[in-house]
């Protein structure tokens, strides 16, 4: 994994929302508050939020910095029908060279990374009712 590349959060600003127990495919998995207040937020950083969805082990939300995209991924440390007062979230890539098919060789896509999670960073951080943003460089629960 990039080193710094999962972001923990605790909160309890991002409420179970009606109707989302229908939409998660696990149990526990909610997350869409928080999918909501990034859509409407990243974009102040410059990130366009193209969608998100519901995914089996949380919430997948695609975010792009110009034409580079990226998806991020919210994992709720929560149980069943409880509010969840933490998050991770983190990187869709994890590792810093990958292969592409466009120039037929290995790049580095670090720098990338790390400006995208900087950005979503300095958004929670702002925010007065998120009590703790804290950089990871592994999945925090």
């Amino acid at each position: 994994m990039i080193s710094g590349t999962c972001l923990e959060i605790r909160t309890k600003k991002f409420l179970i929302l009606e109707g989302e127990k229908d939409e998660i495919v696990n149990e526990g998995m909610y997350g869409k508050a928080l999918c909501l207040y990034l859509e409407r937020e990243l974009p102040k950083e410059g990130l366009a939020v193209p969608f998100f969805t519901a995914e089996d082990w949380g919430w997948w939300i695609e975010v792009m910095d110009g034409d580079f995209v990226l998806g991020l991924q919210i994992y709720p440390d929560a149980m069943e029908d409880q509010h969840p007062e933490a998050y991770a979230v983190m990187s869709s890539v994890s590792k810093g060279r990958q292969w592409s098919w466009k120039k037929l060789r290995k790049i580095d896509l670090t720098r990338n990374v790390v400006e995208i999670m900087d950005k979503v960073e300095r958004v929670l951080s702002s925010d007065p009712e998120i009590d703790l943003v804290k950089r990871q460089d592994d999945f925090p629960f």
